[in-house]
């Protein structure tokens, strides 16, 4: 046999083999391929959204209670309206009114309320009433639902952080002091401790700690970890003069009848400082507190419109929201990502200060006996 008969031979073995198909071995060599992801399969959260909101049309509307509204609320139904055609109904009522007006209705069987965006005193008395929904499985954005997207690495969860049914979207700095920059420089007050010097004694107006309101809070703040009892014993002694006008003790230190105020009402004090008075907020070191107030939102297991609501809730937790939210009221939202430029310094969160917080437990836990407390202290100089 020459050799091109021995190449024809071996051609035709091959093509044999090759018909039997491929042995053990080449099986293991050539897996099978996996499975491609198209672009166009949507995410768990993508569907979920999409489901929601088309029942969220569906229910056409969603309500909010309120005890204090504004140009947020507005800015918020306008955001509702033309992003996801959801009308945004509201309702307002007075602090001491709104948890109890919301706890009859709930127990007539009346379900008109979604959801309420308030302060401690609502959201606790829904809470212990077993009214709230859980709002964690609700976050579906990921902007939302990223524990990143929050100053502390997570949302801040109050009044029963366990059940995660209130999340604070407000973490403000309270500015402790209002002062006449015609009359009072900042070194002048560099610490608390300068507010205990002589020249101040009988000279200084202060938000009456004895009833509920900014100058409770900050002296209950002061008590607990800013300074300490001692500190609150010896400004008692300065006898400043206490009020409840939130709008009368302003003007006085606009007027400078007194040069400092002590626990100024932030609404009233933001309103004379932009008609012109020469007033400015200030937190003497080492600094003053986080306040919520006003900040806790929170959604009714008996939610009439539980998609719209979702729908809401989502977006108003967005850097967008936040931002309208925080532009309006002139509070520091939760988010770690919203602009502070329009914020006053005094009234914005700084780095390196570790600000005491009337949402922590320690706190909230002590807060009626401090209250209890500050009144008594205050007394004497109130009657």
């Amino acid at each position: 046999m020459n050799n091109a008969q021995v190449i024809i031979v071996l051609s035709g073995i091959l093509l044999v083999l090759g018909a039997c198909g491929p042995g053990p071995a080449a099986r293991d060599v050539a897996p099978a391929p996996k499975a491609v992801v198209t672009a166009g399969t949507k995410l768990a959260w993508e569907e979920d959204w999409e489901r929601t909101l088309v029942a969220a049309r569906k229910e056409g509307e969603v309500s909010v209670f309120v005890s204090t509204g504004g140009e947020w609320l507005r800015e918020l139904g306008a955001a509702m309206s033309q992003r996801y055609g959801i009308t945004l109904e509201t309702g307002t009522a007075k602090v001491a009114e709104l948890g109890e007006r919301i706890v009859r209705e709930q127990r007539s069987k009346v379900h008109y309320v979604d959801i309420v965006i308030d302060g401690r005193v609502v959201s606790g008395l829904l809470q212990s009433e077993g009214l709230l929904e859980s709002l964690e499985k609700l976050l579906v954005l990921p902007e939302v639902a990223d524990p990143k997207a929050w100053w502390r690495g997570q949302p801040d969860w109050l009044v029963a952080p366990e059940a995660k049914t209130v999340l604070g979207h407000i973490a403000s700095v309270s500015a402790g002091l209002l002062v006449n920059t015609d009359l009072v420089k900042f070194q002048e007050i560099r610490t608390w401790n300068d507010l205990l010097d002589p020249k101040w004694k009988g000279k200084m107006v202060i938000n009456d700690p004895t009833t509920a309101g900014s100058g409770q809070s900050l002296m209950t703040m002061l008590a607990y970890k800013i300074m300490d009892w001692d500190y609150l014993n010896r400004l008692v002694r300065q006898e400043p003069v206490p009020l409840r006008d939130n709008r009368l003790m302003v003007e006085w230190v606009a007027r400078g009848r007194n040069p400092v105020l002590i626990g100024p009402p932030k609404g009233p004090s933001l309103e004379f400082m932009q008609a012109g008075a020469p007033l400015a907020l200030h937190s003497p070191l080492p600094g003053g507190y986080l306040s919520v107030s006003g900040g806790h939102i929170s959604l009714l297991k008996t939610s009439p419109h539980p998609n719209a609501a979702k729908i809401l809730i989502n977006y108003f937790l967005t850097r967008e929201g936040q931002t309208a939210f925080s532009k309006s009221s002139g509070y520091q939202s939760s988010r770690a990502d919203v602009p502070t430029d329009h914020l006053l310094p005094a009234l914005a969160r700084q780095p390196g200060i570790e600000y005491p917080s009337v949402s922590e437990k320690g706190y909230v836990e002590q807060e009626a006996e401090l209250t209890n407390r500050v009144a008594k202290l205050f007394q004497a100089i109130t009657k």
